[in-house]
């Protein structure tokens, strides 16, 4: 093999290898991100069906006689 076409299968070696890196270390970070995303969801889901809820604390109407009257 020439040395210049064994120099560009050396160069075409090195990219493939940083760009598998990149791919891998790519896919963790969505993988977490998905993860975050489901937790923060579920967060979300677990507020809105408490507030969905009717509150039993909320203070009687002012114009509304106390229930021993």
């Amino acid at each position: 093999m020439s040395q210049e076409l064994e120099e560009r299968v050396v160069d075409l070696e090195i990219q493939v290898t940083h760009q598998s890196t990149t791919i891998e270390d790519l896919s963790e970070m969505v993988s977490r991100q998905w993860d975050t995303i489901d937790r923060l969801s579920r967060q979300v889901k677990l507020m809105k069906d408490t507030l969905a809820e009717p509150q039993d604390t909320a203070a009687p109407p002012a114009n509304q006689k106390p229930p021993h009257y």
